[in-house]
């Protein structure tokens, strides 16, 4: 069975702005995009996911909510895209470490989005945070890369942790800009 074509906004339900979604289709030169129901994760089953950890205590380690995954059609070739969201340990995000506050990371073909998240949905607090980062990965080998689509990488990592922080209730909506374009510089 065919996977159903799905517009940008909607290839990962509640993740993709209209913003983000015009990223998408340019990051995936497409605007036939598809994604099987196995790979459809939104904004709702990655918000239970991160509330799901932080809950499981100071023993539960680093964790990786399911992807999803997103793939646009190019004649009879296909180019994926992944958004995903991990969260670090509770002490990740404590204050007085290195890894508090919004921060941009970045590596070949993937920009991230890493936040602190103080939440009542979730438990967490000020002082002991959900340090949660959003990430859009290039899975295209061939791909443009970083030179002409880092920002549009950038755009869907923070189009995903606005998200979330929206969905978790992030105090601050985790300190994050409205913009991907006023997000720090590093």
């Amino acid at each position: 069975m065919k996977a159903p074509e799905v517009p940008p906004n909607q290839a990962c339900p509640g993740l993709i702005t209209a913003a983000a979604g015009e990223a998408l289709t340019d990051v995936l030169q497409s605007s036939q995009l598809v994604n099987d129901d196995a790979q459809t994760v939104g904004v709702t089953a990655m918000g239970k996911a991160m509330e799901e950890f932080y809950r499981a205590g100071p023993k539960a380690g680093d964790f990786t909510a399911p992807p999803c995954t997103v793939t646009g059609i190019v004649g009879r070739g296909k180019r994926v895209g992944e958004i995903s969201l991990a969260a670090a340990g509770r002490n990740a995000g404590v204050a007085g470490s290195d890894r508090t506050g919004v921060r941009v990371t970045r590596a070949d073909k993937e920009r991230g989005v890493a936040f602190d998240c103080a939440s009542t949905r979730v438990g967490s607090t000020r002082d002991v945070p959900l340090r949660i980062t959003a990430s859009y990965a290039d899975r295209y080998e061939s791909s443009r890369g970083d030179a002409v689509l880092g920002e549009d990488y950038l755009v869907l990592a923070h189009s995903a942790a606005a998200a979330i922080a929206k969905e978790l209730g992030c105090e601050n909506n985790g300190g994050l800009p409205e913009r991907a374009s006023d997000l720090p510089k590093q």
